[in-house]
């Protein structure tokens, strides 16, 4: 009887052991929880407090992406007015071209013809002979001007006479040198050649350097 009211204490002895250490874990447990809870509020109200940020920068930028939308929107209008009105530039330009390079073909054309009258041109100016067929030394008096119209001078100026009979055969080529005529001013001649045989014709070239 003794022995088993022995093996009764320490089994509620044992009992009461292991309600304590339950207890204790529960305690430990409920801590453990408490303090799980609490850091778990903290994060929460972290992460509200991080997404109300992160939502206020949200709204920020899409009011910036508005901006820039419409900002892109006048630039993209701007940028077509300019080729619109590039567009019409380039047609004026194209015109306007046609007609600088017309006005220099012509400008071109009035250089070429001051030029041309600058440029020494001489002409002859009653350039006329006579033909003294005198016994064995015939010869022919040549008499005239020569002009020059343009405003350089021509210079080693030279009158070729050729005579011809009338078969068209040269009796006689002979030059008369001239020497430089100014421009706008003229010079006369009278020469006589001596040739052989019957003259029919007389021909003058002009030549000058």
């Amino acid at each position: 009887m003794e022995l088993e009211l022995k093996n009764r204490i320490k089994r509620a002895k044992i009992g009461l052991a292991v309600c304590v250490v339950l207890v204790v874990l529960l305690a430990i447990s409920n801590v453990w929880f408490f303090n799980r809870n609490q850091s778990l509020q903290n994060l929460r109200s972290a992460l509200e407090t991080q997404n109300s940020d992160l939502q206020k920068q949200i709204d920020t930028l899409q009011t910036q992406n508005t901006n820039l939308q419409s900002q892109i929107s006048s630039l993209q209008s701007q940028i077509n007015n300019l080729k619109t009105q590039n567009g019409q530039l380039q047609s004026q330009q194209e015109i306007l071209q046609s007609e600088v390079d017309a006005l220099q073909t012509q400008n071109n054309g009035l250089q070429d013809e001051i030029e041309a009258l600058k440029a020494p041109q001489l002409h002859k100016v009653d350039v006329q002979w006579t033909e003294h067929p005198r016994y064995g030394s015939p010869y022919v008096s040549i008499q005239g001007s020569i002009f020059n119209s343009g405003s350089e001078p021509a210079h080693n100026a030279i009158l070729t006479v050729r005579i011809f009979d009338s078969v068209g055969a040269l009796l006689k080529s002979e030059e008369i040198h001239l020497g430089t005529i100014e421009g706008k001013s003229y010079i006369a001649f009278s020469v006589d050649i001596l040739y052989s045989g019957d003259a029919d014709s007389v021909t003058t070239t002009l030549t000058y350097d």
